[in-house]
């Protein structure tokens, strides 16, 4: 990746959150030739964050510190931007108003869509750079009318799921320098390069919410109080009173034994009337799902296509097929049943070449698609692995 010295870089505007990552991106770049800019988005108001130093969450005031002393180290220009206020509303309302819908939301994802990459584009422009840059670990494939997201190296630190909702537009002008490699190669690399981020914890808490504890972050910032509702089982028995369908998610058994449903798992969320299905584990299962597209003539080349799907940022993907396009909605059916489908997360669907085909917030599970469905899904589908 070592440009010759006839090459000429252009001009580059890297999201620095003070993180090893992000600094690696912004050392590599630098050694290739880039002329590199740094920028740290302050994204909430951390007097009111009261977050404990050290506790490995992202974009705090340490954060902003320790970018600022990278930028330095480097010999690079850093700017501090204030996007507090779409942050507000795209991110952390997002995230409220999810919760107060039955749905659990993922604020990583909504920030990536609608926040980072939409004011690295802008600024770009504001300081003159032609590209910008991240330190998310995936890679990147240019086909000849699109840009796709591609696995990193290090699938155990992959992040293209968190980004499948960036636009083709974005894609098509940022860099990722450390798809191609390791945790353990960046960080050697920072402490090569003298970075005092080298040992720094990973982020893997929401940002926005202090000690991770986001029902106290709801209370205390939307009014978020006891909301009682009914738990019903599968026939529509009430079963119990729950104090708010906020303090729930589907596949949830922690916590239900203390309202006597001993065994039970939440199958269900009815945010308009507050009720909470409740049943045995064998309730969760589902052998489909529905998610939500603004790309369904995009997608409508994929029906009968085999790909692969991750139902949640964490979860192994699984082989499923693409049933129907209809208006917004792609119903996608697994290969086997999954455990847990739940409204509001995000599927991504990715080929057999680990390019992410796209994806969408999931909107419902499907418990099953009938025998008429099942007897099609039996004739041999088309192979996507080579379709990209």
């Amino acid at each position: 990746m070592s440009p010759t010295a006839t090459q000429s870089k252009p001009k580059v505007l890297v999201a620095m959150s003070g993180g090893v990552d992000s600094s690696v991106a912004a050392y590599l770049l630098k050694k290739q030739g880039y002329d590199v800019i740094g920028v740290t988005f302050q994204l909430y108001d951390f007097s009111r964050a009261n977050r404990k130093a050290g506790k490995g969450g992202c974009c705090s005031l340490e954060d902003i510190d320790d970018a600022k002393s990278v930028c330095a180290k480097l010999g690079i220009p850093h700017y501090l931007f204030d996007t507090r206020e779409h942050f507000q509303k795209h991110v952390i309302q997002y995230f409220a108003s999810a919760y107060k819908s039955g749905l659990t939301p993922n604020p990583c994802v909504a920030c990536n869509t609608f926040i980072k990459f939409d004011e690295l584009s802008y600024y770009a422009k504001v300081v003159g750079a032609e590209v910008f840059a991240t330190g998310h670990y995936v890679r990147v494939q240019k086909e000849k009318t699109r840009t796709h997201l591609k696995v990193a190296v290090d699938p155990s630190k992959d992040q293209s799921y968190f980004l499948l909702g960036v636009s083709q537009d974005h894609l098509s002008r940022c860099l990722f320098p450390i798809g191609e490699l390791t945790k353990d190669e960046v960080r050697h690399l920072a402490a090569e390069a003298g970075l005092r981020v080298s040992s720094k914890p990973d982020s893997m808490e929401v940002c926005f919410v202090p000690e991770n504890d986001y029902r106290k972050f709801l209370k205390e910032n939307y009014e978020f109080g006891d909301q009682p509702g009914d738990f019903v089982d599968e026939a529509g028995h009430v079963v119990g009173r729950h104090p708010g369908i906020h303090h729930f998610t589907i596949g949830q058994r922690k916590g239900l034994a203390t309202y006597g449903l001993h065994h039970h798992y939440v199958l269900e969320i009815d945010a308009v009337q507050r009720k909470i299905k409740v049943g045995l584990e064998h309730g969760l299962l589902s052998e489909g799902l529905q998610f939500q597209t603004h790309e369904p003539d995009y997608f409508k080349q994929f029906v009968g296509d085999v790909l692969q799907i991750k139902i949640r940022s964490r979860a192994e993907p699984i082989s499923c097929t693409i049933r129907t396009v209809l208006e917004d909605r792609v119903t996608v059916q697994f290969h086997e049943p999954q455990r847990a489908v739940t409204p509001g997360q995000f599927a991504a669907l990715y080929n057999y070449d680990h390019l992410l085909v796209g994806g969408g917030p999931i909107r419902t599970a499907v418990a099953n698609f009938g025998s008429e469905f099942n007897e099609r899904f039996r004739s041999t589908p088309k192979e996507a692995g080579c379709s990209l």
